[in-house]
This record gives C-alpha cells, sequence and structure tokens, in this order.
C-alpha cells in the first residue's frame, strides 16, 4: 500500500468532524471534507499543507497552484487566497493537513546548517508560496507528528523534534527558500512582510494607506506598488478581506454580525454586510450561530 494511503488512514481516525480539526499538537490542523468544495475565500497562514487524498488548488492574482498525494505547499507569508478542492466524494473523503511554520525551530534549524556549503539555499527568490514534490520521509514524519496527538507523554517529549525534522526535510527541499523567507529578509518580500505582519496586529484599528505606508517607510506609490507585486492585492485590499475572514470565524463562534462587524474594525454596519456578502457570496445573518 503506498505510503499516502497509510497517511489518510492516519487522518480519518484523527479527524472526526467535518471541515477543520484541531489536534493537540500545536499548529497542527487536520482536514476532511465529504465532496468537492468549489473554490471560496480562505486565509493560509504561513504553513506546509498536504493533501493525502484528493486535490487542491489555490488562487492568488493571475496565479493557481495544484498540490495533491504526491506534492505539498509551501507559504511563507499570511494571504487571503481562493482555494478550491475536488477528488472528494461520499465515498472517499477529502484528507489534508496543515502544520504552521515555527520560525524559531526554522530560524535555530538554518544556523546550524549554514555551517554546511552544501546545504545554502538561494535566498534570492521573489517567490512566496509554491507546491513541489513530498517525499516518503516527509509523509512519515507528518504521520508520526499525527500520532502524538494520542500520547501526551509522548507528544511534550518528541512533538519538537518531529517538527524539526519535517522543517530540515523541505529547508532541504527544493524550495526550502520559501521556508527560509519566513525568518530571513528575502528580495521579493523583505519590505512587505513586516508590513503584512502590522496589519495581521491591528486590523481591527482604524488603518488607511497613509498610516500604512508609515510603517512600510515608502510612498503609497510604492507601498502598492511592491505590496500588490508580492500578495496580488492592494493593502487596502488585503485589509479588507483580513477584516472580513476574521469577521467570519467570530460569527462561526456565535457572535452576532452587529459584534463581529466594530470588532474588525468596520464604523458601518451596512458597508460590513455589503462587503460581506461580496466577498463569501450570502449575508453575515446566514453565518451566524442559531442563537443569535
Amino acid at each position: 500500500m503506498p505510503f499516502s494511503s497509510d497517511l489518510a488512514a492516519i487522518i480519518v481516525r484523527h479527524a472526526l468532524a467535518e471541515g477543520a480539526n484541531e489536534t493537540a499538537v500545536a499548529g497542527l490542523v487536520l482536514y476532511r471534507g465529504g465532496g468537492d468544495i468549489p473554490r471560496q475565500p480562505v486565509i493560509y497562514k504561513p504553513s506546509i499543507c498536504v493533501v493525502a487524498q484528493g486535490r487542491k488548488r489555490l488562487f492568488l492574482g493571475e496565479e493557481s497552484y495544484r498540490y495533491d498525494p504526491n506534492n505539498y505547499l509551501i507559504n511563507s507569508l499570511t494571504l487571503p487566497i481562493e482555494a478550491e478542492v475536488s477528488g472528494g466524494s461520499p465515498q472517499q473523503h477529502y484528507l489534508g493537513l496543515s502544520l504552521e511554520i515555527d520560525p524559531e525551530l526554522v530560524g535555530n534549524l538554518i544556523l546550524q546548517m549554514d555551517q554546511y556549503q552544501d546545504h545554502r539555499h538561494n535566498v534570492g527568490t521573489e517567490d512566496i508560496i509554491a507546491a513541489t514534490p513530498l517525499s516518503d520521509r516527509l509523509r512519515q514524519a507528518f504521520a508520526r507528528l499525527i500520532e502524538l496527538g494520542d500520547a501526551p507523554m509522548d507528544r511534550d517529549i518528541l512533538c519538537d523534534s518531529i517538527k524539526r525534522e519535517i522543517f530540515y526535510e523541505v529547508l532541504k527541499g527544493p524550495r526550502g527558500d520559501l521556508l527560509r523567507n519566513c525568518v530571513r529578509s528575502h528580495r521579493g518580500a523583505n519590505r512587505i512582510a513586516p508590513v503584512v505582519h502590522f496589519i495581521e496586529q491591528n486590523f481591527h484599528r482604524p488603518l488607511d494607506i497613509d498610516v500604512i505606508a508609515d510603517v512600510a517607510q515608502m510612498s503609497t506609490s510604492s507601498l502598492h506598488e511592491h505590496f500588490k507585486a508580492v500578495t496580488s492585492l492592494a493593502p487596502m485590499q488585503f485589509v479588507k478581506n483580513l477584516r472580513l475572514h476574521r469577521a467570519r470565524a467570530l460569527l462561526l463562534s456565535g457572535a452576532k454580525a452587529s459584534e463581529a462587524c466594530y470588532q474588525v474594525g468596520y464604523g458601518s454596519p451596512s458597508q460590513f454586510s455589503r462587503e460581506f456578502r461580496r466577498l463569501f457570496g450570502h449575508p453575515p445573518k446566514e453565518v451566524q450561530a442559531p442563537n443569535k
């Protein structure tokens, strides 16, 4: 049996609900779906993403990225993006996982690896996201990481070592440069990544292009050009999309639409409702918990 089937079986045992399943392993999320999922907006954090069964396609501006049981995805920057899932069915679920990148673990690995010239990678890439072949060693490491969720002592003692093994294999791989991009400056996003981090931490506050340009230490026109080149979105479009995704998460957790509106930085409920519908295809009230 191919090891990808084993990984799928392990995910089935641990992902008991449809959709995203949080695990006891920090940063590890398992996904299970009973059919194809049409293209829809999502937020991708810096992470390594694996499909064990089915196929997934991401859309970022005019570019698209496909990954499947033979190829995994590396994403080096928080991105509002669109995704679709295919190859799932009620008889054969879509199954996948994501592991959030730990900058401290990756940074320590880079320091060790850079003592060996053969393991240095070109860090001049402008890419921030890419798919690359998934090795058996990575499949096996992810399988062992998932299994740690069943054993608290093993998890406490072995979790970081298995994550290090995963990040090490990714760093050695053909697109290890993207993982390096999460902790080191690079030509494409070295000036934009801090701006994205600032927006992530302050999206709920009043933000305009002048405030963001001041943080970036760029003119507004230069910021717009560089930001869109990296993320495929204008800065204020990025802010809006991030706010709306955060609002949707609040609604799913039981918040009222009015609460979500103000918590994510909107001052006008009607504008919030209008832009929410435009992005997700339905009004906020359709996402609210029934008791709200």
